[in-house]
């Protein structure tokens, strides 16, 4: 008579359970030796070879307690061992056995990553990394009970001396963005602020992943912005190129999907116009392209903005209009800035469509400036010139020279931009 499906199982656990019970015990033994070898003999627990589920009861009945310990392992090669049998481990878990031991695992990770009793060795703290990216990839939503811990994990991530550890932090911290939304709300401040060094970093690629984090959190909590906005400025004009790509294309995300994205043009918008100017011809044209298509999903705002205000002939009949009303001049001045604004705005849009100078310099051909600006883009700028101008017309005097030279160039791009507005 053949075997049913479940006999075959419980004799392939057995059969599991019964090769490998004296490794599990070997694991505590005293000889470090004995341990290692016991480790190495593990190992194949990781191979697709391994019945699933047999594996599932062998590493919740016997061996889940006795590897974890091994963490913390007074021999460096143990720790690697046991790290890496339990990333093997992990990605051939079911789920529902995943999730049963999150309560076991979680801790001696975050005991061994978290700043005052971490993993001494760089390599291995990476290894660490790697295997909480695997928790978190298939964990998902589950891992929110987790989040002061994975805080933790992560503040200590971005200070970490070596450069991997950061970038796999800062990749980290966009995946729990992106599975636990709401739940990250409430972390995004402290995290952004322990990630500020890392958005000066040596290492151009801690920058970039920085970068990315850094919209990744803002995006879930955007009243940071204003704290992090000489950040932001260092980073738009970073001395390398990929560095300056990236910013391009997070301020250009920032602008797009950040809530109430209005009221934030005004801070965003000078780094796109900046970037106008840049050296790298492919970035002067990412920025121009980001400039056009936030300036025809702003335009949607602008035009919404406007209608909702009451129409106005003209400003000093705006000004009589609302000398006398029940709420006094503020409204008024209110009103007829927004119709001032929004004129500017179709005014721009309408010389954005105009052609282009016939005797153009040589110079300006090879730079946006020597074509008409987007059409969007020139209604979002003339619609935020009045915030726009003034600071930059303040920083021409500042006492540095890259700051001077980062003024002047965005102010550029701000004129093209409005033109007649």
């Amino acid at each position: 008579m053949n075997a049913t499906p479940s006999e075959g199982c419980n004799a392939a656990t057995t059969a599991l359970l019964q090769q490998h019970a004296r490794d599990v015990n070997c694991l505590s033994d005293a000889d470090r030796t004995v341990r290692r070898r016991a480790l190495q003999r593990l190992a194949v627990l990781g191979s697709d070879s391994v019945d699933a589920d047999a594996l599932a009861t062998l590493w919740e009945q016997s061996l889940c307690n006795p590897v974890l310990k091994l963490f913390a392992d007074s021999v460096e090669k143990n720790r690697e061992l046991s790290i890496t049998l339990v990333s093997s481990i992990v990605e051939r878990l079911a789920l529902s056995a995943l999730l049963s031991t999150l309560p076991f695992i979680m801790p001696v990770v975050a005991g061994r990553l978290v700043a005052g009793s971490e993993e001494p060795v760089e390599e291995l703290r990476l290894l660490l990394l790697q295997l909480l990216r695997a928790l978190i990839e298939r964990g998902g939503t589950s891992l929110a009970a987790y989040l002061p811990e994975l805080v933790q994990i992560l503040s200590s991530g971005f200070s970490d001396p070596f450069p991997d550890a950061k970038k796999l932090s800062c990749s980290l911290a966009c995946s729990l963005c992106e599975c636990l939304p709401t739940e990250m709300e409430p972390h995004c401040a402290p995290l952004i602020r322990a990630m500020q060094p890392s958005l000066t970093h040596q290492h151009s690629r801690v920058r970039g992943a920085a970068t990315e984090a850094l919209v990744a959190l803002l995006l879930r909590e955007p009243s940071a912005l204003a704290e992090i906005a000489a950040q932001l400025s260092l980073i738009a004009t970073d001395r390398a190129p990929a560095v300056r790509e990236q910013a391009v294309l997070s301020v250009a995300q920032l602008m797009a999907h950040v809530p109430n994205r209005m009221q934030h043009a005004p801070r965003l918008l000078p780094l796109l116009l900046c970037a106008l100017s840049d050296d790298v011809d492919a970035i002067q044209q990412q920025a121009l392209r980001s400039l056009q298509q936030v300036g025809e999903l702003l335009t949607v705002d602008i035009t919404a903005s406007a209608a909702s205000q009451p129409a106005v002939p003209d400003l000093a009949t705006a000004a009589a209009a609302a000398s006398l009303s029940e709420t006094g001049g503020r409204s008024g001045e209110a009103t007829a800035q927004t119709a001032t604004d929004a004129a500017a705005a179709a005014d721009a849009a309408a010389a954005a469509t105009r052609p282009p100078i016939a005797k153009t310099s040589e110079v300006l051909e090879r730079t946006p400036f020597g074509h008409p600006p987007p059409a969007g883009a020139a209604a979002l700028v003339a619609w935020n010139l009045r915030s726009l101008v003034p600071p930059l017309t303040t920083e021409l005097n500042d006492w540095t020279a890259k700051a001077r030279a980062r003024a002047a160039h965005t102010l550029l791009a701000t004129l093209w931009c409005a033109g007649p507005a």
